[in-house]
């Protein structure tokens, strides 16, 4: 029992640590606040908690279904993929501008900031497509009564990704004193969110051709 609960805590974990590394738009938010010395730490609980629900959604039936209707996952790409465009404009639009950098009126405001935390974490297409569909339908085609393992050492990596990395981004704080950098910051996101949203397309497209050549 020891060995298997190992196992499939650490496959969880390992899977977890594997796609919550890879930044997207929440991290992103979580980086603004740590570099920032802004309010992070209700962003984080609020990502964290989202993860956690997602995931257990995801094994408890919810990704294979998705992963059933591929008409359905092609629909969450596409917006997974619109929502990043859009994600990445606005950062764009920020640099161009000169607002990046937070200020204490608007950036540090705690209603709008766990508001957005919760929109990032709940309404957000790529997301889905991380928990629920692919930890999610993994973790269904686990045994039932060994489910809880898995989804135990995922929400595991999500809570770990996330506290480390407000950890190291508030170590960061000098380094954006200036303005010129929270611009660089805000062009290099802009940059990622279109590469994540190029993947997604052609994601979408494979399993497209993978429809048609089904019918």
């Amino acid at each position: 029992m020891v060995p298997y609960f190992n196992a499939l805590y650490l496959e969880g974990l390992l899977l977890g640590i594997g796609l919550f590394a890879a930044p997207g738009p929440k991290d992103t938010l979580v980086i603004r606040q740590g570099v920032s010395r802004g309010p992070v730490w209700g962003v984080v609980a609020i990502c964290v908690l989202a993860d956690i629900l997602l995931i257990a959604l995801g094994i408890t039936g919810l990704g294979s279904l998705l992963q059933s209707r591929p008409a359905l996952v092609v629909l969450l790409l596409l917006c997974g993929a619109a929502y990043l465009l859009w994600f990445g404009g606005q950062r764009l639009l920020a640099c161009l501008r000169d607002q990046s950098m937070p200020n204490t009126q608007g950036d540090h405001s705690q209603g709008g900031l766990l508001g957005t935390a919760v929109v990032l974490g709940f309404a957000n297409p790529y997301a889905w497509l991380d928990t629920v569909v692919l930890i999610g339908s993994i973790g269904a085609a686990k045994p039932t009564n060994q489910q809880a393992f898995f989804a135990m050492g995922a929400m595991t990596a999500s809570l770990l990704w996330f506290v480390l990395l407000a950890l190291g981004c508030q170590r960061l704080t000098k380094l954006f004193r200036a303005p010129v950098v929270w611009r660089w910051l805000d062009a290099g996101v802009a940059v990622l969110m279109v590469y994540l949203a190029a993947m997604l397309v052609s994601d979408s497209l494979d399993i497209f051709q993978v429809m048609l050549e089904g019918h």
